[in-house]
């Protein structure tokens, strides 16, 4: 699974912001903002993580559940493929 070309994240203001560059600037209204959750989540789908490898990246940084980690997943990848985030 990977982020689609044309957004970038950026540190503004001390705000991790997603910002549309090119093409996907004209087709993307709006900006995303991410908490430092997100961020890690974000960097590592760039980089074309799977679903598991966010799932194991979310609990082995954080003190919660496999199955907390799952659906905290589950939800932020449901918010890229609404907002059309995510590679085909």
């Amino acid at each position: 699974m990977k982020i689609k070309e044309g957004y970038v994240l950026k540190v503004i203001a001390g705000q991790n912001i997603v910002v549309p560059i090119g093409e996907e600037g004209v087709n993307f209204k709006g900006i995303i903002s991410l908490n430092s959750t997100g961020k890690l989540l974000f960097e590592n789908l760039q980089k074309g993580a799977s679903e598991n490898e966010l799932v194991d990246l979310i609990f082995d940084n954080y003190d919660i559940e496999k199955d907390e980690a799952r659906l905290d997943v589950k939800d932020f990848l449901a918010v890229l493929k609404e907002k059309k985030l995510l590679q085909d």
